[in-house]
């Protein structure tokens, strides 16, 4: 009867955190607890590292493989696609006649005025 009952106890805890989750969503606050604020000196301690949070939700998502892939998919084209972006630049080949034709059209500027 005790297997049962703790059984019981999580189910119902577990009801009111998916209730909590659904009315904060829709109402934008919960109904059965107050979110708890985290102290500041615990965030100063902790590093926030963006991989391990992303790896933290792609492991909630591994009962559910559909969305485990199309999640590995973006992050692996998002990987990739930061890899290819070169800086946005371009590169002018005949710097020398360029700075010759701004040297020559100063000097005519200059004849004029």
């Amino acid at each position: 009867m005790a297997l049962v009952t703790t059984q019981v106890d999580a189910l119902i805890h577990e009801r009111k955190v998916l209730l909590d989750r659904l009315a904060t969503l829709g109402l934008g606050g919960p109904l059965f607890s107050s979110p708890a604020w985290p102290d500041s000196s615990e965030n100063e301690a902790e590093a926030i590292d963006p991989d391990a949070e992303e790896m933290d939700k792609l492991m909630n998502l591994r009962r559910r493989p559909s969305k485990l892939a199309e999640a590995l998919t973006r992050k692996a084209y998002r990987d990739y696609n930061k890899v290819q972006a070169g800086p946005k630049v371009k590169w002018i080949a005949k710097a020398d006649t360029m700075t010759a034709a701004l040297d020559e059209a100063e000097a005519a500027g200059k004849k004029q005025a």
